[in-house]
């Protein structure tokens, strides 16, 4: 792209654009891939009753996080 190689401060923005989108792709896939030991024991748990799928877990572990989450305290 000749615009981009004329007005740096579009390349710099564009190639910050790329890495956010490839953190963002890259935390919900390590996201997946950690809800699924949690659908496991969930449905383990609560066995035909209570089921979930790979996305409910997802948004549990999510839940979970902003719920339970770290705590900073500068005292």
């Amino acid at each position: 792209m000749v615009i981009l190689k004329n007005i740096p401060i579009l390349k710099k923005l564009v190639d910050m654009g790329y890495a956010i989108l490839i953190v963002i792709i890259l935390s919900a896939l390590v996201g997946l891939i950690l809800a699924f030991p949690v659908k496991l024991l969930w449905n383990y748990v609560f066995g035909n009753y209570l089921t979930i799928n790979w996305f409910q877990a997802w948004a549990l572990n999510v839940l979970a996080g902003i719920l339970f989450g770290q705590k900073n305290s500068n005292k």
